[in-house]
C-alpha cells in the first residue's frame, strides 16, 4: 500500500530531491543557528529590520494613496514614520531589535498563557483536559515572563529553539524523501 498518491511520476521524483536539498539547508541553518548564535540574532535583527522598513515604507505610500478616511490615512502615515525610524535604528543598533523582537514575543506568550488559563475555566472540559490547558497556560506565561524580564537570553532561547526546530524539521522531510522514493520503487517494479 501506498503512503501517497502519485500523479506523475516525474513530479514525485522531483519531490523527494526537492526534500533532500530542504533538509540539507534546514540543517546548515540549524547548526549555523546552535553553533554561531549571536551572529543569528544580528542577522535576524538586519533582517527583521529590512523587513520593518519596507512594510513602513509601504504604509507611507498606502496612507498618502488611500482618500476618504483623512484620520486612517494620518495614522498609517505616521506609523509608517515611526517604523523607518526604528528600521533605522536597529540597522544601527541590532542588539535592540532583538530585544524588541523578544519582548513582543515575550508580550505574546504571556498573553496566550493568560488566555489559556482563563479558557480552561471558561468551558465545559473534563478535569484532565482542564489541568493540562492550565499547565500549557502556566509554561505559557513563564516564558513570556522570563523574555520580558531577560530580553538578552530570551532572544538566545529563541536563537537555540529555532536551530534545534530546523534540524527536527531537516529530520522529517529527509524521512518524507526516503519514504517517497522508497514508494516510488515500488511503483516501479
Amino acid at each position: 500500500m501506498n503512503s501517497f498518491a502519485v500523479f506523475d511520476e516525474a513530479s514525485a521524483e522531483g519531490v523527494w530531491k526537492a526534500m533532500i536539498i530542504k533538509s540539507i539547508i534546514f540543517v546548515v541553518l540549524g547548526i549555523f543557528c546552535l553553533a554561531f548564535p549571536f551572529a543569528t540574532m544580528n542577522l535576524s535583527a538586519y533582517l527583521l529590520g529590512f523587513f520593518l522598513l519596507i512594510i513602513s515604507i509601504a504604509a507611507i505610500f498606502s496612507g498618502f494613496s488611500a482618500f476618504g478616511f483623512f484620520k486612517r490615512n494620518w495614522i498609517v502615515i505616521v506609523l509608517g514614520i515611526v517604523g523607518i525610524v526604528l528600521a533605522i535604528y536597529s540597522f544601527i543598533n541590532p542588539a535592540f531589535m532583538m530585544s524588541f523582537a523578544t519582548i513582543i514575543v515575550g508580550l505574546i506568550a504571556l498573553i496566550a498563557g493568560i488566555a489559556d488559563i482563563v479558557l480552561a475555566f471558561g468551558h465545559d472540559v473534563s478535569i484532565g483536559m482542564r489541568i493540562l490547558t492550565i499547565l500549557l497556560g502556566l509554561v505559557e506565561a513563564a516564558v513570556g515572563i522570563i523574555f520580558l524580564i531577560s530580553p538578552g537570553i530570551g532572544a538566545e532561547v529563541l536563537v537555540i529553539v529555532l536551530g534545534v526546530g530546523l534540524i527536527i524539521n531537516a529530520v522529517i522531510s529527509l524521512t518524507e524523501a526516503v519514504v517517497i522514493k522508497k514508494d516510488l520503487n515500488e511503483l516501479e517494479d
